[in-house]
């Protein structure tokens, strides 16, 4: 006999419910609390998370290499110093009964951006052993998980890791357990509870962002590369899939560009170079070669000590716009549109939805 729970509530008549939608809690904890039950319901997911880290540390924690024969998944982990404040996920990896290695997972929510400082000074607080004495004789690493790439100083020694590669480990798994027969119905669920299930909660949120073009255009063009404030009002844009640029005037556009990743730095911090060794180093030289050209060309960042998203544009995954479809009226700020919509040929186009807020150069 199979069943199924259906669970309504936020007044839909017509809601498809998962199991994640039974946690206690506001978005973000309900996000930890899932991951944090996926860890323990699949172990291939730790393992191959373990690949992941691994390959982004460049194998300096050799302790990943050994037979860990058990590992412990705390979700919410309560500190026991005087300053009472929670782990998101903290995974302690044993050979027998000696704790070999804990990981602390510091995750934001799918949807937040957050500055690189903030959420640095929070990991740091988990691992600080006056907070935690049970794991002070125990080599420790930190992992954010975030909407975005977060590039930690290397000294920190911190591993950032985004939802987007989450998902991607979690759909190993459900190919893993299905060759092997197993039920994968709960990985299943997560992705759904993750995507959007739930509105606010998807890892990407729309097809196409639609900016204007402005006049950094060219160097967009010529390094495929696109930088833009990460918190400042009026660019607090969803995630999506593909971007494309309005020209001035009439707001045609010409190009849809895949996004294969979205990483946030400071521009002018004098620590670019160190910042940058954590980006692939194609992406690490354009996004230099773009900054370089941006303040040589009398651009410059026009907000100080404000992050910046850097967008990486993909050169051989451009769909060309011949038709140049446009809105019915331009203004700056951005739009979002379907695919279908921007491809079917019509020279008119309309918005899915749009930000309230425009935004300047």
């Amino acid at each position: 006999m199979k069943t199924m729970l259906r669970l309504y509530h936020e007044g839909n008549t017509d809601y498809h419910s998962t199991f994640f939608d039974l946690l206690h809690g506001d978005t973000e904890t309900k996000q930890t609390k899932g991951l944090s039950y996926l860890f323990s319901r699949y172990p291939n997911l730790i393992q191959l998370f373990l690949k992941e880290v691994t390959r982004l540390t460049s194998n300096k924690y050799m302790e990943f290499k050994q037979g860990f024969d058990f590992v412990q998944v705390d979700a919410e982990m309560l500190s026991a110093g005087v300053k009472k404040i929670r782990r998101d996920i903290t995974l302690s990896l044993f050979q027998g009964n000696t704790k070999k290695l804990v990981i602390i997972i510091e995750a934001k929510s799918v949807s937040a951006s957050v500055q690189q400082k903030d959420i640095s000074r929070q990991l740091e607080s988990y691992l600080d052993p006056t907070n935690f004495p049970h794991d002070a004789n125990v080599p420790m690493l930190g992992v954010t998980l975030t909407k975005y790439k977060v590039l930690h100083p290397p000294e920190n020694g911190f591993v950032s890791l985004t939802w987007t590669d989450i998902i991607e480990l979690i759909n190993d798994v459900i190919s893993l357990e299905k060759r092997k027969g197993e039920d994968v119905n709960i990985a299943t669920e997560f992705i759904d509870f993750i995507k959007g299930v739930r509105k606010g909660m998807k890892y990407y949120e729309v097809e196409v962002l639609s900016v204007a073009a402005g006049k950094t255009y060219e160097l967009t063009k010529n390094y495929f590369v696109h930088a833009c404030p990460h918190t400042a009002k009026g660019f607090s844009y969803k995630t999506p899939i593909y971007i494309t640029f309005r020209s001035s005037g009439g707001g045609e556009m010409e190009f849809l560009y895949k996004i294969d990743e979205i990483v946030v730095l400071d521009p002018l911090s004098p620590s670019l170079n160190v910042l940058l060794e954590g980006v692939q180093i194609d992406f690490a030289t354009r996004i230099k070669e773009y900054i370089s050209n941006r303040i040589n060309g009398g651009y410059g960042f026009n907000h100080p000590g404000e992050e910046y998203r850097f967008y990486n544009l993909c050169s051989k995954d451009v769909i060309h716009l011949k038709h140049l479809p446009k809105p019915l009226i331009n203004n700056s700020g951005a739009r979002y549109y379907s695919i279908a919509e921007l491809i079917k040929g019509e020279k008119v186009v309309f918005v899915e939805s749009q930000d309230r807020y425009t935004s300047g150069k």
